[in-house]
């Protein structure tokens, strides 16, 4: 069997107003706003991709403590966005006030990543994805990345 990542829940205070700052800042489309568990509001929303996003109320009675947007600890840590332009994508969110928790960092195989604080103290990482480096004897382009390093066909073999 092939397993594939379903969503991403987040737990809030207040769900719509957690929903409504991802509409503003990635364009997230809310696509259900309902009562999923007894007790608790649920927002889905799509982010451009097939992995949902969740955010839900917490249910009565449960713990008030909060996570740390913070790198470095244990348990769910972060999740995670490509963007075309990362230095764009950061001038724009510093200037809604949102906040850098690590700014613009360039790593080992050409990738650029920086982290944000989202609502509900959510870490979330900016990811700008290696672009390809044409090798002009094969016809193919290396991609890059912190984990491996891909192939790709080019679309016309060299001449």
């Amino acid at each position: 069997m092939e397993y594939r990542i379903n969503h991403v829940h987040i737990r809030s205070s207040d769900p719509r107003s957690s929903a409504k700052w991802y509409e503003r800042h990635f364009n997230a489309k809310i696509v259900s706003d309902r009562e999923v568990m007894p007790g608790t509001r649920t927002v889905s929303m799509e982010v451009g991709g097939p992995v949902r996003l969740n955010i839900s109320s917490k249910p009565d009675g449960s713990s008030d403590e909060r996570a740390v947007a913070e790198l470095n600890r244990l348990g769910l840590e972060h999740f995670g966005f490509d963007v075309d332009d990362l230095e764009a994508e950061l001038s724009r969110l510093e200037e809604a006030g949102v906040r850098i928790v690590l700014p613009l960092t360039q790593v080992v195989g050409g990738a650029r990543l920086a982290y944000i604080e989202g609502p509900d103290d959510v870490l979330i990482e900016l990811v700008q994805p290696a672009r390809p480096t044409p090798c002009k004897e094969s016809g193919r382009s290396a991609v890059a990345d912190s984990e491996d390093i891909h192939i790709e066909e080019s679309e016309s073999p060299p001449t």
